[in-house]
């Protein structure tokens, strides 16, 4: 509890316990500090009285320490933001006609837990409030609902176990899973900002495979995304030992397993993998989480598209495509933002792109190409390629195609990695070429210059006078093409 006696962080905490004497600490922060997690300073406050009105008072009286955020006036409920996000203080009113009742209202046991802020002050958290056994329930890994009501209640709180069974690797109590299984339907009536920011929580956990396969035995994914259902029993051909629906928690799986041992799997690559991976588009929401999301939805379209060659060959034709779609309408639907949904889809439509990091050794001019579409973000998407790769273990694919596969994806990491490093000036730019040969601004421009860009890009041409033969090559090829055409 340390952190918490940091001078400015115990001044909040002094003003409020001189606002209102009867003020305690409930929740998380006493959970995380019981189990020996550490967190930024995020503490909730329960007092008696009117929590908004604490919480503007205390600020207008401390200007400069902290600014005051509104959440619920009619609830009495506000926010207390210290100087620099150093901490975020909630305030809120007492719910019920006593600590004990208004513990009981909250949504686990674990989190059913206070201690009176004159006490934390003095001596930390010994003389803990656990009405509902919580410290009990930590101690042996259990997460249980603290009433029946939990999730009728509040329907996000069905999520939120899961994100508490992933991130501390907590059994829910079959007992609790029922309930959640009863109220299942219910969490789509949730605010969908609320779904997301729970579900992003499971996808930041290192492993959630598992919660995954359990929120889908309690039918809180099929609520959520009916998009996903159909995956359930579409068989694959034999390049595949999963049905399209456990293939994709698989990928998830193996997804998890790269995130977690990058130092081994990607060498020298590895630290640029971690900073792409951690990089947040939207706080809170790093690339390691959404990348889940697009190992979850890659293969939706794939029972939309199902067909058979006449040798009874199974394939998904464009399923890319489809599944990029399905997932940019769920992502709509979970107020992602924008850039996400859009880094996301590229992920979805181009997982098969990568494919050719399977076959023989892939040119400097391909990588390039990959390079050039996917941007950065090309990292994620050979991320994606490899869990793929790793879900799939039908009789026809060679025992030895992960090891080459993942040595020519460090081939292409090494090859990016080096080429980021080493921005340059094109040879000639589009000015260049229309005087040096007589082309005008349009479509045929813009092609020279991107061929031009790629044999640049792939180390195949390295001076002034290689880029002017280049493109003399290229324009004259293209000029005999046309000629023997018409």
């Amino acid at each position: 509890m340390e952190p918490w006696y940091e001078s400015r962080v115990r001044t909040i905490l002094l003003a409020v316990r001189d606002l209102s004497p009867e003020a305690f600490l409930v929740g998380g922060a006493i959970r995380d500090a019981l189990t020996g997690r550490s967190y930024p300073v995020d503490l909730d406050l329960i007092v008696k009285g009117d929590g908004f009105h604490v919480a503007r008072t205390l600020v207008d009286r401390l200007p400069h320490e902290a600014t005051f955020v509104p959440l619920d006036a009619e609830r009495g409920a506000g926010r207390i933001v210290v100087r620099r996000g150093e901490a975020i203080v909630d305030i809120s009113s007492l719910q019920g006609d006593s600590l004990a009742e208004d513990l009981r209202k909250r949504d686990f046991t674990i989190n059913a837990l206070a201690v009176k802020l004159e006490d934390l002050l003095n001596s930390g958290i010994e003389r803990l409030i656990d009405p509902m056994d919580g410290r009990l329930d930590l101690q042996r890994g259990k997460l249980r609902a603290c009433s029946a009501q939990t999730f009728d209640d509040d329907p996000v709180r069905m999520i939120r176990a899961f994100r508490f069974q992933a991130e501390l690797g907590f059994e829910i109590c079959h007992t609790t899973l029922e309930m959640i299984r009863s109220a299942a339907q219910g969490v789509q009536h949730a605010a969908p900002e609320r779904i997301r920011d729970e579900l992003v929580g499971v996808f930041r956990a290192k492993q959630c495979e598992y919660s995954l396969r359990d929120m889908d035995r309690c039918g809180i994914l099929g609520s959520l995304f009916p998009e996903l259902v159909a995956m359930k029993g579409v068989g694959q051909n034999e390049y595949h030992h999963l049905d399209v629906w456990d293939h994709s928690i698989e990928a998830v799986r193996q997804l998890e397993i790269l995130l977690e041992d990058q130092a081994t799997t990607f060498g020298d690559a590895a630290l640029t993998v971690r900073a792409y991976v951690d990089e947040e588009l939207v706080r809170g929401r790093p690339r390691s989480a959404l990348l889940k999301f697009a190992a979850l939805f890659h293969d939706t379209g794939k029972p939309h598209c199902i067909s058979r060659d006449p040798d009874g060959r199974v394939r998904f034709l464009g399923h890319e495509k489809i599944s990029r779609e399905i997932f940019e309408q769920a992502g709509r639907r979970l107020k992602l933002a924008n850039r996400e949904i859009h880094v996301i889809g590229e992920w979805i439509g181009g997982h098969m792109r990568p494919m050719i990091l399977t076959g023989s050794t892939v040119s400097k001019r391909a990588l390039y190409r990959l390079h050039r579409t996917f941007g950065v973000d090309v990292i994620g998407l050979l991320l994606l390629f490899l869990a793929d790769l790793g879900a799939s273990s039908g009789p026809a694919r060679p025992e030895n195609i992960r090891a080459h596969a993942l040595a020519q994806t460090n081939r292409a990491m090494k090859a990016l990695i080096e080429s980021a490093q080493e921005p340059q000036q094109p040879l000639l730019n589009g000015h260049d070429i229309m005087r040096m040969f007589g082309l005008t601004p349009g479509p045929f421009l813009g092609r020279v210059v991107k061929r031009l860009a790629e044999l640049e890009g792939s180390g195949e041409v390295r001076t002034r006078e290689e880029a002017v033969g280049a493109v003399r090559h290229y324009i004259g090829t293209a000029r005999r093409e046309q000629e023997e055409h018409h």
